[in-house]
């Protein structure tokens, strides 16, 4: 999208917003296409906590956030990027964000090392197609085992 035509469009989108509050989460999911209550992969940040719609999922787009004083599937807590121009491939990606997630980002965030812990690390990566765009970003999260968590788990020491 240009920028006079993301200029354009966010005009409407204010000028809608200021006319009607209540449709501005809908008009956004219209104007973006993420569903509404669901945040874009790309925008997601570390200390943002999130749901999994479908966990046989193998791409999303998008990712019900919530706040992570609520329930919720799994918590961002480090990123890092990814070098090079070439994609090096799914597996090569996924050795990469286990061992970025799971070594001293993880001890730091936790508190105590990945294989002494009760919880596992898991988390986004780019795809083929989204690197092609300049996606490098291995996004860590954690999560319990037994389902949802409630809180951060940062320095939990468990």
């Amino acid at each position: 999208m240009n920028a006079s035509l993301k200029r354009a469009v966010s005009a409407i989108v204010l000028t809608v917003a200021a006319i009607s509050l209540a449709g501005c989460s809908l008009l956004e999911s219209v104007v973006t296409g993420v569903p509404e209550g669901e945040q874009d992969v790309f925008t997601l940040k570390v200390g943002d906590c999130f749901n999994i719609p479908d966990e046989n999922a193998t791409e999303v787009g998008s990712l019900p956030v919530v706040d992570c004083a609520e329930p919720h599937d799994q918590e961002a807590f480090a990123a890092t990027d990814m070098e090079g121009d070439v994609f090096p491939g799914d597996a090569a990606v996924t050795e990469a964000l286990n061992t970025f997630c799971s070594g001293d980002v993880y001890t730091q965030f936790i508190g105590i090392p990945y294989q002494d812990s009760i919880y596992y690390t898991s988390g986004l990566t780019p795809t083929a197609g989204s690197w092609e765009t300049g996606d490098r970003e291995l996004l860590c999260t954690v999560l319990a085992e037994e389902g949802k968590t409630t809180g951060s788990l940062a320095g939990i020491n468990q």
